[in-house]
C-alpha cells in the first residue's frame, strides 16, 4: 500500500491483558499494524498467540477478565478504546462487523435463516419490499444457487461450510466499512476451507471491501490477502 494513503485502522502498540489466577497476564504485547481501504490484510500465527483477542478487541468485545491496557485503536481519527458501549454496539452494527470462528455459534439454532437474516436487515431499517428482494440477492452473492430452500433452513440442517456463507451473507447486509473474518476456515475440510478464502476474495474485489483475516493457516491465507502480519507470542513478528 502505498505511504501516501491514510489507513483506513491503526493499530498502535496495543497491550490486552488477561487475568490467570487473580493476576494479570500480558497476551498481546505492543501489536501495531494498518488496514487500509479496499485491502484484504491477514494476520497469523500459532493458536494462543492474540491473533482473535485483537480482532475482537477492535470491536469492543474481549471476554470478561480481558482489557486493553496501552496503546490506541484509531478508526476515523477516533480512539475505539474510549467508546462507550452504546457507541460500541453502533460500530458493530454500522460499521465493522465481525464474522467468529465457530459458525454454529453464530446462528440461533431455533430460527430459520430466512428469520435471522430479516432481523439482520432491520437493524439497517430496510422495508418490507426490500428484505425481500435482498435476500436471495445477498445468498446468491455467497455462492448459493438455491435461496429460496437455503432460506427455509434450520442451522443444523446446513454443513459448516454452508452456515460461513450463511454469515457471511447477514454480515455483507449490514454493509460494513470493515469486515473482519476471524478464523472463518476453522473446523472446516480442505475443500470448503479454499471455497470460503475464494469467496472473500471474490467478494473483496467485486464490492471493494476492506477485509481483516485471521488465520493460523499462514499458507492458505498468503494466496488470498494482499499482505500478511505475522503475529508470534502476542506481537509482530519482525
Amino acid at each position: 500500500m502505498k505511504k501516501n494513503i491514510d489507513p483506513l485502522l491503526s493499530i498502535e502498540h496495543v497491550k490486552i491483558s488477561c487475568q490467570n489466577e487473580g493476576k494479570w497476564e500480558t497476551i498481546v504485547d505492543d501489536m501495531s499494524f494498518q488496514l487500509f481501504r479496499g485491502e484484504m490484510l491477514a494476520i497469523t500465527g500459532p493458536s494462543g498467540c492474540g491473533k482473535s483477542l485483537t480482532a475482537h478487541a477492535i470491536v469492543g468485545l474481549l471476554e470478561k477478565g480481558c482489557r486493553v491496557t496501552h496503546g490506541q485503536i484509531i478508526y476515523r481519527d477516533e480512539n475505539i478504546i474510549d467508546y462507550d458501549e452504546r457507541r460500541l454496539q453502533q460500530l458493530r452494527r454500522d460499521e465493522i462487523g465481525l464474522l467468529i470462528q465457530h459458525s454454529l455459534n453464530g446462528l440461533n439454532p431455533i430460527q430459520t435463516v430466512k428469520r435471522q437474516m430479516v432481523e439482520a436487515l432491520r437493524h439497517k431499517k430496510w422495508n418490507k419490499k426490500s428484505i425481500e428482494t435482498s435476500l436471495h440477492s445477498l445468498l446468491n452473492q455467497v455462492g448459493f444457487s438455491d435461496p429460496e430452500h437455503i432460506l427455509s433452513l434450520y442451522p443444523f440442517e446446513l454443513s459448516g461450510g454452508m452456515r460461513q456463507r450463511v454469515l457471511l451473507a447477514m454480515m455483507l447486509s449490514l454493509q460494513p466499512k470493515i469486515f473482519i473474518a476471524d478464523e472463518p476456515t476453522t473446523a472446516l475440510d480442505v475443500i470448503n476451507r479454499e471455497k470460503v478464502l475464494t469467496l472473500l476474495k471474490q467478494l473483496q474485489q467485486e464490492l471493494k471491501l476492506t477485509i481483516l483475516l485471521i488465520s493460523h493457516d499462514e499458507k492458505s491465507v498468503k494466496k488470498y490477502a494482499d499482505r500478511v502480519v505475522q503475529m508470534d507470542r502476542g506481537g509482530v513478528l519482525l
